[in-house]
Order: structure tokens, then C-alpha cells, then sequence
């Protein structure tokens, strides 16, 4: 006690900076005696450099189980130093097929550096990726094979596939059997289900977007041992009213949404899906078997590497990531997230996960071994874009004076109308009106009906000017209506009519000029579907009169929310036979 009472006696007899000392040196020497320590409290996530950021581009199919598998592999021992940071991020994004296997085949120098405002794999693809995981290897010999030599780009796949899923023909429980569920090409598999459900239908995914609804094309068409079916015929087994559903787990959400359509509706989807695509937010939805077509080459996940010309400042930091992260994703570590989600392995074929398999698949399927081949899939995609015919197209463009301020550059409405072009080719007809003036005559033609080259076509858009005037929208939509279904009534081609507007003067679209619209859109079997084109945000929310109008259609809606370049030439594309 003396002692302690002389040491306090110290210690006030000091000045008060020298007590502060005092204070600090024992705090630090108790923090220096504990487990924490001062070299401790500096290390953590603040003293970890930013890792370097892998860019990702999948499959749009494959996009939740690669993103579970990044995210799996960011926290794993393999992605983690002796001091706790990550060694790398990753980024992934999925984007339509076809446009992916373009743009590596012919577009990389306007990927790495845009030029012009109507190729832009950047805003239309992503970012540039360092590693490629398509849906089958078969792409990656698509683009070699039809690369431009002047490629930026450079390709370098795996020697094996990561994982392998069949693709399925699911069909309800409640659908009568019609004969074994193996052993038989597609379209046997079909013509035994409609010759006993006489309304069966089959619904499939956009195969311009994802390469499963690709893949089961091939099928349809006739590949392997099936006889060579006309695409034509082959489509209107899987016509539907509407754009079909962009991918596989977006069409296993869809049925459920009518349930009559849903019970007699078999659906073309990687086998996968049965046990992932079940996770939107149905409470009621049919159950369904898998049957295994012996023509109809499978999905196979596989990870390329994408080097880049001037991109070698980092190139070998990039590429020990990449390797470690493809490394981890063909080991224990990628195949358990393979296994969760429903797939197989890449060699044998069998499920990685047999105990915990989905309902209505086969352990032992012995689906088509062989992989796609490159020229099967551009055949089927070539077939896919004609199988209807040359295609017609009536354009609406807004050109009131309210449309002023989204006139000028790419994202305006001249702008988006130029880049949607490219979804037509020589054959196709179409014609341009602008759409502004009140009573009798509320267009004017900017372009009559007729071929055109792409060149014309933008030199007509170039020309338009907006006015000093209001829009009449029924009125315009009630003429391109009743001139479309004029024309379309001798033949059976593909029709489309866009309306691209800022919205400004739908308020006449209510009461009883909607519901003639409304009326004169749902009327007869060929009817046009209307894609209603909105630059605005919020212009397809539900009860809008846009929304109503292409649904009423079996049209598509875009607004400003929307990537409205990408989403408009693809709906043009589909009617069109220009864009490849």
C-alpha cells in the first residue's frame, strides 16, 4: 500500500502531458499483453489492397448457379491470402447468347473501343469479359471459326466441360403417357403427345437468348436421327401469343401464372431446372416428368479464357485469377454448387447430387452424348430468324413537340429506331410513320411499305424533324392496326408494329379510345403484336395504357428502366430476318 501510495504521489507531482504519457504507454502495454495486440488492430479488411475484379459473362441460363459459385469461391481458402484478403472479386453478368457469340465474332475493336452509336457490345453485351462460360463448347468453335482476323479478342477454353445437363422435354403429371421416355428423337416424342391430347402445346425459350432454347431448336428442326422437319411447321408446334420467355427459369415461372395452360403445357428446358426453376413465387404450379429426346444435344457449362490485344498491363495478374478461379470451379469446390443446382457430371453423365435429385428425372437417362456442333446451331439459328418468312414492320415515331428533349443522340427516338434496323434484312418490308397532328390525319409516311437498305432506311430517319404539335396516340394506333391487318390478310408472315413515344400525350389513351384500341388489338387469329416503346421510366408499369396495349397484343412493353437499344432490336429481329 506505501508503495502505491508513494507512486500516486509520483504520478500527480507530474505535468499533464507527462500523465497523459503515462496513461497511453500502460494502455498500450495492456493492449501489447492481450491477444488483440496494436499490429493486430492494424491488420483487417482496411490494410487489404482491393483486389483485382475478374469480369464474368455467362449464359443467361447458367447466370444464378456461376454467380452462387463466384460468391462461394470469393470467401474460399483458394481466394484468400495468409492474411485474410481476397485475392481477387468477380463480376458476373449474364447476356443473350447470340449477341455474345457476335460480338466476340465481329465485333471486339468496337467492344474494347465504341464507335458508333449502333454497335456497342459494351452498352448492349457488358464489359469486356476475362472469362467467357457459355452453355456449350459448341460457341466457342462458333466464333473461332467465324472470327474476323483483325480480332481484339482471343479465346482459350478448358479441355473439359465444368458440369452437363440434358435438354428435357418436362411435361405435366396430369398429360397421359405416351411412350417411353428415352430412345426417341423429339419430334417422335411430340407427335406421340399430340396424337393423344389433342390441345397439348410446348412452349420454349427465346433460342436467341439462351443456347438451351438453341439447343432444343436443333431438335425441332430435325438433327441426328430425326428427318429434317421445314422450321416453319416446326414453330407453329410452339407458337404462342407474345414474345416467347428470354430464358428456361423465366418460362418455368411463366406457366404457372394460368393454370388450365399450365397443365397441357410441356416445356423444352435444361433438366436442371426442374429442381432450380422452382423458386419464383408460385403456390401452386404442375408437377412434371423429364423426357430425355435421343436428337438434342445437351447443356455444357465451359470456362474460356478471354485475352484482350493491349490489355497486358495487369494480363498476368489476370490470368493466375482466372486460372485459380477456373482451377475452383472444376474441383470439389464448383462441383458442389454444380450438384446443388441439378446437374450431372461432365464425363459419365451422372448426377453429381444422386441422393437429393428432383422430382421426375431418370438416374440413368442415357440421353444424346455427343455435343452440339457449331454449324448445327448457326443452321438452326439461321432457320429460327426465316422460319416464318421475310417479315413486316410498321414503325410509329412520336414526333409531337413534347419529343423534343428526347429527339437528338442514341437514346432518343430517331436514335433507338436506327439501331433497331438492324433486325431487318433485304427481304423484309416496312415503312416508317411519324406520329403527330390531331383529327383526320394524325401520321404522316416517312417511309411507305417496301424493301429498303439500311442505308435509306437511316437517311429517311436522319430526315424527320419533331413539330410544334400534339400526338393523336389512338388515333395513330387504330390506322397502323387496320393497315396491318390488311395487309396481312393473304399471307402468313410475321408482323410487327412499334410505337415509340414519350408518353407525354397518353391521355387520350383512356376510357373509350382505349378500349377500341384495346379491342382492335386482341381481334382475330392474326393478330399484330404491338411493341409500345416508352422513353420515359415507369411508362410499362402495370394498369398503364402501354402495358395494356401490348398485352392486349401479344406484344412487348419497354420503358426507360429497360435497356431500350437491345430490347427493341431484339423484339425487330424476331420478325425480321436481318439480324445474325
Amino acid at each position: 500500500r506505501a508503495r502505491a501510495r508513494r507512486g500516486a504521489d509520483r504520478f500527480r507531482k507530474l505535468s499533464r502531458p507527462a500523465r497523459i504519457g503515462v496513461v497511453l504507454a500502460l494502455a498500450l502495454a495492456v493492449l501489447g499483453a492481450g491477444s488483440i495486440g496494436v499490429p493486430a488492430l492494424l491488420r483487417g479488411s482496411a490494410s487489404c489492397a482491393p483486389p483485382l475484379e475478374l469480369r464474368v459473362l455467362t449464359d443467361p441460363d447458367l447466370e444464378p448457379t456461376v454467380t452462387a459459385a463466384a460468391d462461394a469461391y470469393l470467401t474460399s481458402d483458394a481466394n484468400t491470402d495468409g492474411h485474410g484478403c481476397r485475392r481477387s472479386g468477380i463480376t458476373v453478368y449474364g447476356a443473350g447468347a447470340a449477341d455474345a457469340v457476335t460480338a466476340l465474332r465481329r465485333q471486339t475493336e468496337d467492344w474494347r473501343e465504341p464507335n458508333d452509336q449502333d454497335v456497342n457490345p459494351q452498352r448492349d453485351v457488358g464489359p469486356q469479359p476475362d472469362v467467357w462460360i457459355p452453355a456449350t463448347p459448341a460457341d466457342v468453335d462458333r466464333v473461332k471459326e467465324g472470327q474476323d482476323t483483325a480480332a481484339v479478342a482471343h479465346l482459350v477454353a478448358a479441355g473439359r466441360p465444368l458440369a452437363y445437363s440434358p435438354v428435357v422435354l418436362a411435361v405435366p403429371d396430369t398429360v397421359a403417357a405416351a411412350g417411353p421416355r428415352t430412345g426417341r428423337p423429339l419430334s417422335a416424342m411430340l407427335a406421340a403427345l399430340t396424337a393423344r391430347t389433342a390441345d397439348f402445346r410446348v412452349r420454349r425459350p427465346d433460342p436467341e437468348y439462351a443456347d438451351a432454347a438453341l439447343l432444343a431448336t436443333t431438335g425441332l428442326y430435325g438433327t441426328g436421327t430425326a428427318k429434317a422437319t421445314d422450321p416453319g411447321r416446326a414453330e407453329r408446334l410452339v407458337s404462342q401469343a407474345g414474345p416467347p420467355s428470354r430464358t428456361a427459369a423465366d418460362l418455368m415461372c411463366a406457366l404457372p401464372e394460368d393454370p388450365s395452360s399450365d397443365a397441357g403445357t410441356a416445356a423444352l428446358v435444361p433438366e436442371f431446372l426442374l429442381k432450380t426453376g422452382v423458386g419464383c413465387d408460385r403456390t401452386t404450379r404442375e408437377r412434371r416428368t423429364a423426357r430425355y429426346p435421343d436428337d438434342v444435344p445437351g447443356v455444357e457449362p465451359t470456362f474460356v479464357r478471354v485475352r484482350w490485344d493491349h490489355g497486358d498491363r495487369d494480363g498476368a495478374a489476370r490470368d493466375r485469377a482466372a486460372e485459380a478461379f477456373g482451377t475452383w470451379l472444376a474441383g470439389s469446390g464448383g462441383r458442389a454448387v454444380f450438384a446443388r443446382d441439378g446437374f450431372r457430371d461432365a464425363g459419365h453423365r451422372a448426377l453429381l447430387d444422386d441422393d437429393n435429385a428432383a422430382d421426375g428425372v431418370l438416374h440413368a437417362p442415357s440421353p444424346l452424348t455427343e455435343g452440339a456442333a457449331s454449324g448445327a446451331l448457326d443452321s438452326a439459328l439461321k432457320q429460327y430468324r426465316g422460319a416464318d418468312g421475310p417479315g413486316r414492320v410498321l414503325y410509329l415515331l412520336d414526333n409531337s413537340g413534347s419529343m423534343g428533349g428526347l429527339w437528338d443522340g442514341p437514346s432518343g427516338g430517331p436514335g433507338l429506331l436506327r439501331q433497331s434496323l438492324g433486325g431487318l434484312g433485304s427481304r423484309d418490308e416496312f415503312g416508317i410513320w411519324t406520329v403527330s397532328g390531331l383529327g383526320e390525319r394524325p401520321y404522316a409516311t416517312l417511309l411507305p411499305f417496301d424493301h429498303y437498305t439500311r442505308k435509306a432506311a437511316e437517311q429517311a430517319v436522319d430526315g424527320a424533324r419533331f413539330r410544334d404539335a400534339e400526338a393523336d396516340p389512338p388515333a395513330a394506333l387504330t390506322a397502323a392496326l387496320d393497315e396491318m391487318h390488311r395487309r396481312g390478310t393473304d399471307d402468313h408472315r410475321p408482323e410487327l408494329i412499334v410505337y415509340i413515344t414519350d408518353d407525354e400525350d397518353d391521355g387520350r389513351l383512356t376510357g373509350a379510345a382505349l378500349d377500341d384500341v384495346l379491342n382492335k388489338a386482341r381481334a382475330g387469329k392474326g393478330r399484330v403484336p404491338v411493341t409500345m416503346v416508352s422513353l420515359v421510366s415507369g411508362g410499362c408499369d402495370r394498369g398503364r395504357p402501354d402495358a395494356l396495349i401490348s398485352a392486349a397484343s401479344g406484344g412487348r412493353c419497354l420503358d426507360a428502366d429497360d435497356d431500350l437499344g437491345t430490347g427493341l432490336t431484339d423484339e425487330v429481329a424476331r420478325t425480321g430476318t436481318g439480324k445474325d
